[in-house]
């Protein structure tokens, strides 16, 4: 899993060979990680009401949620728990491989709950004001962020939270505005801090590298290396600022195990890259040139090297994600599928402008995967499942009220057997329900 943080970009230069490495082993500073504190089950509380608990304060908007969900077919089974609020998005919730995690806008603190019974396993708090997290099936990871010193970076047990190890990043504080990127390996993990490239370990030789990118914004597995570069999407929609670009490197591949690069991606002026997505030997990025009116999707090879590109959009921006061998984009109303490999197209299809398909905000890279070849994808009003092989689709409807934006959906996560859901008035747990086989 990538994890990725908007803390901040800046524009630094190529990682070069030989220049700030060094391999050594890094001792805890003293005081590593004195801002996380994590907590047993029995000093660990959900926010989640079992049936119990809700038919003792009933809550209409939750309620009537729940029931609709238990009444479909599909994704969704029976409802373990629920907690009803007021037309925010006061219920954060994330899937791992021990079960959901939570946390509130009145508490900030995460919460791990066991994936069979809903019950919390352990929690954590962080006395930072900012902070990130990371994980795995064996490992949280949360970064610190304080604001005058660099970060640290403590790495739980995901099954209990006990810690296991904690290292301080080198150089100064982060600014509010500097990006923060992690990617666990086997044996320790990298993060990406504003300009510094560092490789961690509980034990045994790490090492750090200055990097000088037009662009800081991913770091993720490709191949045998890390991949790392790139920028925020949003960043080349601005005509302005992608026409005063400057030519430079924008992505390279680090050999995990020195730091140093494998290859280099220049762009020439005016143009910028936003890395979609990694899968099946292929790097997804897309890339658009100032005056152009369409951004394209273009894959490299494990040497860098462009093996197809496509303009899945005419004429307009585009929204795309790697999922399953597959790039999933949305474009408008058009939603389209490419075949990772070769840039295939595989299916299209259209959703009617109004009401409109997904709610403000959604993005296609936090769409979670049923299985290898079906998507849970939270629309407007509708749970739909995807089928990632046809573009076919299955749809349990959400509850309406008069108010298209009631219920709105705004982050839908899965564990091994449970799938979360938190709208604009209500966040539910339950079972994962039958999937539906939509392909014929």
């Amino acid at each position: 899993m990538r994890g990725r943080w908007l803390v901040v970009a800046l524009v630094v230069a190529v990682l070069a060979a030989g220049v700030g490495t060094w391999l050594t082993r890094r001792e805890p500073a003293p005081g590593c990680g004195a801002e996380v504190t994590s907590y047993a089950a029995v000093r660990s509380t959900s926010p989640f009401l079992d049936a119990d608990a809700r038919a003792a304060g009933p809550e209409e908007r939750r309620d009537r949620l729940v029931e609709v969900l238990e009444d479909g077919d599909g994704p969704v089974g029976e409802v373990l728990g629920a907690v009803g609020y007021d037309y925010q998005q006061w219920a954060q919730v994330g899937g791992f491989a021990q079960g959901v995690g939570v946390r509130t806008r009145d508490d900030p603190d995460f919460t791990m709950l066991d994936d069979e019974t809903l019950l919390p396993r352990w929690s954590v708090s962080v006395g930072t004001q900012r902070s990130t997290y990371d994980a795995d099936d064996q490992r949280y990871v949360v970064v610190t962020l304080p604001t005058g010193r660099a970060p640290d970076v403590v790495v739980l047990d995901a099954a209990s939270g006990e810690r296991r190890w904690c290292a301080r990043l080198g150089g100064a504080a982060l600014g509010r505005d500097e990006v923060v990127s992690t990617r666990l390996l086997d044996d320790g993990l990298a993060v990406l801090a504003g300009d510094r490239l560092t490789r961690l370990g509980p034990d045994g030789p790490g090492w750090e590298r200055e990097v000088a990118l037009t662009g800081t914004d991913f770091l993720g597995s490709f191949g045998d290396g890390l991949l790392v570069g790139g920028s925020p999407l949003t960043d080349l929609l601005d005509p302005a600022a992608l026409e005063r670009r400057e030519a430079g490197p924008a992505l390279t591949l680090v050999d995990p195990g020195t730091g140093r690069p494998r290859w280099t991606e220049r762009l020439p002026a005016g143009t910028g890259v936003s890395v979609v997505g990694v899968g099946e030997d292929r790097a997804v990025l897309t890339r658009w040139r100032a005056g152009e009116a369409e951004a394209r999707l273009v894959a490299l090879d494990g040497e860098g090297r462009e093996a197809w590109s496509v303009v899945p959009a005419r004429g307009t921006a585009y929204d795309a994600t790697v999922r399953a061998g597959r790039v999933l984009v949305r474009a408008g109303t058009r939603w389209s599928a490419y075949d990772v490999r070769d840039g295939r197209r595989l299916w299209a299809f259209t959703v009617p402008a109004t009401p409109q398909f997904l709610p403000y905000g959604s993005e296609l890279a936090a769409v979670p995967l049923l299985d290898d070849d079906h998507a849970l994808v939270a629309g407007t009003d509708a749970l739909h499942v995807l089928d990632l092989r046809t573009g076919r689709r299955t749809s349990t409807p959400l509850p309406t009220d008069g108010v298209s934006t009631t219920f709105w959906p705004y982050a839908v996560a899965l564990s091994p057997s449970l799938v979360a859901l938190a709208t604009n008035t209500a966040a539910v747990v339950a079972r994962r329900g039958d999937l539906v086989d939509a392909s014929s």
